[in-house]
């Protein structure tokens, strides 16, 4: 089950940093908004360790388009 993040426009972030990364300490995950839109996350160190620990997946290659024969 995964955690909700807590959505927060840049400008609120901005103006209350201290408690932004209180939360993130505990562990919450902080989706930063610009215009209702995410641009970024804050996470706590916890978290970090959590992702860094993660298997990375390679992305899957485009295929290409069988040549036509003529």
């Amino acid at each position: 089950m995964g955690m909700k993040s807590l959505p927060i426009p840049v400008a609120q972030a901005r103006s209350n940093f201290s408690d932004v990364l209180d939360d993130a300490r505990k562990g919450k995950r902080i989706r930063l908004t610009r215009h209702g839109k995410p641009v970024g996350w804050i996470i706590g160190e916890s978290e970090k360790r959590v992702l860094d620990a993660a298997p990375v997946t390679k992305k899957a290659k485009p295929r290409r388009n069988p040549r036509s024969r003529g």
